[in-house]
Parts: structure tokens; sequence; C-alpha cells
């Protein structure tokens, strides 16, 4: 009599989008489930543990994969067992990537229906199930053209716009009762510095209701002035559904008749993006002028504005770094300045910008130089990456050709794999750093304009209107004091 002993160990991994998912290649858990346990019996494996997701190949954030990768790592068992090689997602570099992972960590990947003995194999398999979801967003982009061809809008409609229809077709025109809401948001909002819930309570206040007849809530606000229809475009696919990857943004730009122009626009989201750096709106309600822009010179920390006691009947504001107020361990130098005086300092300095040759010789040639560098390297990059793709195109030909044996092929894009990751992440570093510069120098071109408008204008502003248009240009003052008790400023303008 003799007895099998396992002298291996398996875990299984078992993935549907929907626990009634079935069909061809879209295997039910119970079938995936089988599967695993046959494979076990039939090859003498130990089966240790199972780990099941019911959510799409696409989500990066499976809960039961990352607990499978992390049972891999402290148990370390021979194999994960798969029924077929998406069940570890879409995305032919996912797949690979993962796979790669657990043998990184000794661990073998079996599809129980795939055979991928050979490394280009497992190339092509994941080639076929990335193709399948790349033609699957082909369909619906296209279908969605298709759609917009014809004048078709899918969402509702957007709030201060409605269809008109002629028969079945449809045209879009201004709404009369809203559109004049969403200009009264988009001044309270630029204009007046105010938050989505201030807009909404203003707005209440004023009589005007949401659709439905409701009162206007803060996200309703948000909502509205986040659409891009508010400048003509239509926007497809801004908003994917959560643990999705962002897909490709379709915009349709003239769609809709606009409400605000291309500068208003771009005002609004500039002004959205500033109040999202202060959590809180007490830094834009505030009546001190450089609340959320002056910063102790010594910490970085945030200047506050403070009155201080009455002294002959007279109370003196000033500004005191925050974090020295709480604690000298925060920060341990006295930093307090006089509101007013502050305030007519920066004002004084700021209007040195005004002059174009100055802000000019501020962007040094160095940086200039530095700029051509990294441009002639980022297109040396992208050159490289193209002859690489098709040097793996003229590999794959030879090998559907019989030139090349699928052990030569594995060997010939193996260097070439690693070298593309490698300048993926270069070209990756090179065009965040040029687009930033990028941004510098375009900001640097409008700031004189800028500076001059809002000195211009600056007296005839209340303090909360003098702020967000300030806010725009500043996006810090440091302030301290040198050796001899002079104050020193340093701006950072905006980008």
């Amino acid at each position: 009599m003799t007895t099998s002993v396992a002298t291996k160990t398996a875990v299984g991994y078992f993935r549907v989008s929907s626990t009634g998912q079935t069909g061809e290649r879209h295997s039910s858990l119970e079938t995936q489930e089988a599967r695993f346990q046959e494979y076990c019996q039939r090859n003498d494996r130990l089966p240790l543990a199972t780990f099941v997701d019911v959510v799409t190949g696409r989500r990066n954030d499976r809960k039961e994969y990352q607990r499978m990768i992390a049972y891999c790592k402290e148990y370390r068992p021979d194999e994960v067992v798969v029924q077929y090689l998406d069940r570890f997602g879409r995305n032919p570099r996912e797949i690979l990537q993962r796979y790669w992972d657990l043998e990184d960590h000794g661990v073998i990947v079996v599809p129980t229906d795939e055979d991928i003995k050979e490394e280009l194999v497992l190339l092509i398999k994941a080639g076929v199930a990335g193709a399948e979801s790349r033609r699957t967003s082909e369909r619906v982009r296209a279908n969605m053209s298709k759609a917009v061809a014809k004048g078709v809008q899918a969402a509702r409609p957007p709030y201060g716009l409605k269809p008109v229809y002629q028969g079945k077709e449809a045209h879009w025109e201004i709404d009369p009762i809203e559109a004049p809401v969403v200009r009264e948001m988009y001044d309270l909002a630029v204009e007046e510095n105010l938050g989505y819930k201030a807009i909404a309570d203003r707005l209440t206040a004023k009589g005007f209701q949401a659709r439905g007849g409701k009162p206007f809530a803060s996200y309703t606000i948000q909502r509205v002035l986040s659409n891009e229809a508010l400048m003509g475009t239509l926007a497809y696919g801004k908003r994917p559904k959560k643990g999705n990857p962002q897909p490709e943004i379709v915009r349709v730009k003239g769609f809709f008749p606009a409400i605000l122009t291309g500068d208003e626009w771009q005002r609004l989201q500039e002004r959205l993006a500033i109040r999202r750096e202060s959590s809180r709106g007490r830094t834009h309600s505030s009546q001190y002028l450089l609340s959320g822009i002056a910063r102790c010179g010594y910490c970085g920390g945030p200047m506050a504005g403070k009155v201080g006691a009455a002294w002959k009947e007279k109370r003196y504001r000033n500004y005191w770094c925050s974090r020295a107020t709480k604690s000298k361990a925060l920060c341990a130098h006295y930093n307090g300045h006089s509101a007013p005086k502050l305030e007519q300092a920066i004002l004084e300095y700021l209007g040195q910008y005004s002059d174009p040759d100055l802000v000019k010789d501020h962007l040094s040639a160095a940086e200039t130089k530095e700029m051509l560098r990294r441009e002639t390297e980022l297109k040396q990059v992208e050159k490289a990456l193209n002859d690489l793709e098709g040097q793996f195109t003229k590999h794959l030909d030879y090998l559907k050709r019989g030139v090349l044996s699928e052990e030569e092929f594995v060997k010939a894009n193996g260097a070439a794999r690693e070298k593309t990751a490698a300048l993926q992440e270069k070209k990756a570093e090179l065009t965040k750093w040029v687009e930033e510069q990028r941004d510098i120098i375009s900001a640097a071109e409008r700031l004189p304009q800028q500076i001059n408008s809002f000195l211009e204008d600056f007296q005839q502003m209340d303090v909360r209107r003098q702020k967000a248009h300030l806010q725009t240009i500043l996006k810090a003052a440091y302030v301290k004091r040198d050796e001899d008790r002079v104050t020193a400023i340093e701006l950072e303008f905006r980008t």
C-alpha cells in the first residue's frame, strides 16, 4: 500500500466582478474553487487557504488580494492557484507585475486552465486580457463620441442650461432663470472669496432655490462650479467609479452655450484651488489682509493677525507667528509686526514686480539653460522608448515567422523590459519638472499685469476682496527681522 504525501503547498485566489457573473472566461466563484480543489488533488498539493474578491479587476485596492499577498510573504506557500491569469487584473502590465512580485517571493503562479511554461506565453496571455479591456473602453468612447456628434448628453442637464427639443433632435440654450444664479455663484466665489457653504447660505437668504424647490447645499454649489459645461465644454469620464483608475477624459468644446468665458472659468478654478489650501474658512474670512499669506521667516509657520490690549484708548493690530504664541519649542523667535506697517511694506515690495524687465531678470540664464537641457533630454528618452517599442514589435514578427525561437524571444526582450521601466520612470520625472517650469515662466509673464491691475483697484475693494485678489498673486510672504532689526520680506509667487 502506497501513501501519497503532499510535498508542496498552495493557496487559491478567486475573483468575479459580481456574484452572478458567469459565462466564458467569467467563471463563477464555485467553478474557480472547484478547479483549485481538483488541481490540488491531482497534483498532491496541500491547500492552505483561499482568498475571494467580488470586485472588478481594474481596482487596485482589492482587500482579499492584498491579504493573499501578505499571507504569501509570511507563510511562503509554493503556489498561488488561479483559473485564469485575468483574475489578477485586466491590464497586461498589472498582471505581469503581480506575477513577478509573487515570483520574487518564491511563489509560483499556476493557472489551472492556461499554460504558462514559458514567459512568452505569459506575455501573450496578459496581452490578450488587456486587449479585451481596451477594446471595451474603446467601444464605450466610440459610442460616446457618436452620441456627442448627434447632440446627446447622457447625464442630467447642467445647472444653468436646458435642452430644447425639435422632434427628436435637441439643442442647448442658456436657462434664463438658472443662469443668473450661476453668475451670482461666480461673483460670490471669485470676488467675495466665499466658500461653498457661505455661497449656499447667501443664495438661500436672497430667495434663490435649487432644482426641485430645495434650498442650496454646499455640495450642490461645488458640483455646479466644477462643471466645465459653464464654459461650454462637455466633459465625459471625470468621475470614475470608486476604486477604478481614472479613464481617458473625453472633452467636446463648444458643445453648450457658455455662461462663463474661458478667462472667468480659469479665475474661478484658481480661486477654488486656493481655498482648498486652507481647510477652514477663517483664513479667508479674517479682516487681516495677509492671513493665509504671511508666514514666519524663521520656522515657516503661519502668522496670525491679532488685536493687542488697549493702550491710551487705542488697540494695535499685529501679526504674530502662530507657532511661537503656542510654544517656544515650536518657534523660539519673537516675530511680531505691526499689521498696517507690514501690509504697506509688502504692497510696496510687490509693486517692484510690476516691471516686466525686473521679472525677466529673476528668470536667470542658468534656469533657462537648464530648461533647454531637460527638454532635450526628455525628447531623447521619448525617442528611446519608441525605439524599444519598435524593437519589441520586430522581435514579435520574427517569432511569428519562425526566425526566433520562444527562448530567443524571451531572452532578447528581457533586457529591454528593464530598460523600458527605467526610461518610463525618467520620462515621468522629466515631464513633471518641465511642466512645472513652463508654469513658472507662464506665470512670470502674466505677473506684472496682474500686480498693476491689483494695485490700481486696491483702494476701492474691501479687505475680503483685496485678499481674494492678492492670494491669486502671492502664495506666501516670509517675514522676519535681520541682525539690525529691520524687517526682511521674501515673496513666493503663484505659478
